[in-house]
């Protein structure tokens, strides 16, 4: 238990130190010369397409556990009470990869949204 202990408490002191370690450079740079190699004519079509991307992912998604949710009900409300036991079994899994899935998508959205107001 004790090696345990001395081993995360030298990784975190490693990582303090590497932390520390680095510095931050505040250098001045005009990039007024380079001003028409930097446009942003692609970007808006990047953001365009990965919207429609994300969109088309979520829409599945929630399509996809929307049948599956449908098929576990059917099948509880029409099984034994034997097989509503198996079946209780099988929405726990289903429950939580619906709750990662809607997580992840929402949460690249919010990514996305946040990109594009800088």
């Amino acid at each position: 238990m004790k090696i345990k202990i001395l081993k995360v408490l030298t990784i975190i002191f490693i990582a303090f130190i590497v932390a520390n370690i680095t510095s931050n450079v505040y250098a001045a740079f005009d990039t007024s010369a380079f001003s028409d190699i930097y446009n942003t004519s692609g970007v808006t079509d990047i953001n365009h397409k990965s919207g429609m991307v994300l969109r088309i992912v979520q829409i599945g998604g929630t399509a996809v556990s929307l049948i599956a949710l449908l098929v576990l009900g059917m099948r509880y409300m029409l099984s034994s009470p034997n097989e509503k036991a198996t079946i209780k079994e099988k929405l726990i899994p289903y429950l939580i990869g619906t709750i990662i899935f809607f997580a992840a998508s929402n949460l690249v959205a919010i990514v996305i949204r946040f990109a594009q107001g800088i």
